[in-house]
């Protein structure tokens, strides 16, 4: 058990350890106040798919003593809050009530099961003080043995395997969507080895919440090397594990293209709003399904009449993906005035940060530049938030700590205990986020948390001044509104001249065991990154605020 200064940055070490392991994590809250304080948390597990329990108690039902736990604080009227599962409702796959210590086990193993298999994601559990405090059964030896609650998720049928088969073989301009597919190691191998044997299909990550697909195979495309174009011009689109794989108001599919999806969730149960017009919709674990489309090409006695067409798209593809990767790194190129751009902060810390390290992020208006100058090549090597709740990745990081120390996680699902674990500071960590992002983690609960854990990661702050993603909705809406022509200073948006000191936020919260750097000038950044990475390497946490122009 360990121990955090308030539920939404619990939540979010739960939320990131849950994801990166795929084994459950537990949450207690105090009552129906500290279920409230878990927040945007709750947001994040559900749309983020992390298998979280949360368990909360509730004010005690007796008033004279009848039982022991019987109220006996002024506190408690006010915490005997009606209904205490609907704070929840909205994101629990599961809530129950314990009312003995008889079905316990029974209760536990239900949300355990809901939280992660199917759609996973937070359940929810509570109990009177009454049930608390009762005497509890002694189990017998026979349910102390009983195994984890487990319901597995198999592939496509023979006739979905048939279908979506031939449509990749004889598809002229083929495209994968994927969003998550990177929560299975052996699913990022198994598109990889497809996309290898259809020469010319492309895939495009477009949520960016794992490392879904490597940035440096000739079949990757981000939304600066023409995404968009593809989504457009694609006569077969296959969506596999991606919870928005594009926005009709900006970029569609063309009419005439052939949608297939598949997916852990396919029919988005906990969104009001969802359809891609597919010819087919399938519920299946990627990796299977992957693997079984792979196979039927292979066989496929048409293969043969298609090689030449692959063998021709696929040599196509080396140079445009070169040529994409070049226009990126154009980007990042130093700025004649000196100031730090968003793009050459991004690429020095792919340069100088460890090849392996995990990266937590949580921007908003600078999450796609940030994934297209980390290029990615390794699946597990990086989460973001699942849902729209700022300030995740702080919580996330120490949940990534806690959890690469006590596991080895290069080959998600099946993760391996490591010998003597837990060891620290086994995998370098590091989270990027924006500066609201910051603010709205609980800074004071996350860095005192990683002194006190000794969970010790690199915080890189994107500090463009203020809440630009205020301004994107603004313009993006009303372009030609009162609005987008006022001034971010004259709509309270604008912190370049009187934001927090968040370095100082930080090594306050931490005691002082922290080190802290504020960089303007690109010039100054590498020596900086790398003081900071020897710092974290020597066991101590470091954080960078990087004022962007």
């Amino acid at each position: 058990m360990v121990i955090f200064l308030h539920e939404f940055v619990a939540l979010s070490a739960a939320d990131a350890y849950g994801r990166l392991t795929r084994k459950p994590q537990c949450v207690l809250v105090h009552v129906d106040v500290g279920t409230a304080a878990l927040g945007q948390g709750l947001h994040n597990a559900s749309s983020g798919k992390a298998p979280v329990l949360i368990f909360a108690g509730q004010a005690p039902f007796t008033l004279y003593g009848e039982l022991a736990g019987s109220r006996s604080e002024h506190v408690h009227w006010y915490q005997d809050c009606p209904n205490p599962q609907s704070i929840v409702a909205p994101y629990s796959r599961y809530s129950n009530e314990i009312k003995s210590g008889e079905h316990v086990r029974l209760i536990v193993n239900r949300a355990i099961l809901m939280a992660s298999t199917g759609n996973p994601g937070p359940t929810y559990l509570t109990a009177t003080r009454e049930a608390l405090a009762a005497p509890a059964p002694t189990e017998t030896d026979v349910q102390k043995t009983r195994p984890s609650p487990s319901c597995h998720l198999g592939g496509l049928s023979p006739d979905a395997v048939r279908l979506i088969g031939n449509a990749l073989l004889f598809a002229e301009r083929p495209l994968v969507v994927t969003g998550y597919l990177g929560r299975s190691h052996c699913a990022v191998e198994g598109l990889q080895r497809l996309a290898e044997l259809v020469g010319g299909l492309q895939v495009f990550d477009f949520e960016a919440r794992e490392a879904s697909f490597p940035a440096n195979h000739r079949a990757t495309l981000f939304r600066a090397t023409g995404a968009a174009a593809a989504i457009k011009s694609a006569d077969v689109i296959l969506v596999i594990d991606a919870d928005v794989p594009w926005i009709p108001t900006k970029v569609k599919p063309s009419d005439s293209a052939t949608i297939y999806h598949i997916d852990i969730d396919p029919r988005k149960d906990r969104m009001m709003l969802f359809d891609i017009y597919t010819t087919g919709t399938y519920n299946a674990e990627a990796a299977i399904a992957l693997d079984q489309l792979r196979h039927f090409i292979t066989v496929s006695p048409a293969l043969e009449s298609r090689t030449f067409v692959f063998r021709k798209r696929w040599d196509a593809l080396e140079k445009s993906h070169a040529e994409g990767l070049e226009s990126i790194a154009d980007r990042a190129k130093p700025s004649e005035d000196g100031l730090l751009t968003k793009d050459y902060l991004f690429a020095s810390i792919r340069r100088l940060l460890p090849k392996d390290t995990i990266y937590a992020t949580d921007s908003v208006t600078n999450q796609v530049p940030l994934i297209e100058q980390l290029q990615l090549q390794n699946p597990g090597t990086h989460l973001s938030k699942g849902g729209s709740g700022l300030g995740w990745a702080g919580g996330a990081a120490i949940g990534i700590k806690l959890a690469t120390d006590m596991y080895d996680t290069s080959n998600r699902p099946d993760v391996v205990r490591r010998d003597n674990a837990p060891q620290p500071n086994s995998r370098f960590v590091c989270e990027v986020l924006g500066d609201g992002s910051f603010v709205f983690g609980v800074p004071s609960a996350v860095y005192w948390a990683q002194y006190r854990l000794q969970t010790p990661f690199l915080t890189v702050i994107i500090n463009n001044g203020g809440w630009k993603a205020t301004r994107g909705c603004i313009d993006d809406v009303h372009p030609n509104g009162i609005a987008a022509a006022t001034t971010d200073d004259g709509l309270g948006i604008d912190l370049k001249y009187d934001g927090p000191d968040y370095g100082g936020i930080a090594k306050s919260a931490a005691n002082g065991n922290l080190e802290t750097w504020k960089v303007e000038k690109w010039e100054e950044l590498e020596v900086i990154l790398r003081k900071a990475v020897e710092v974290v390497k020597s066991g101590r946490g470091a954080l960078i605020d990087a004022v962007i122009k």
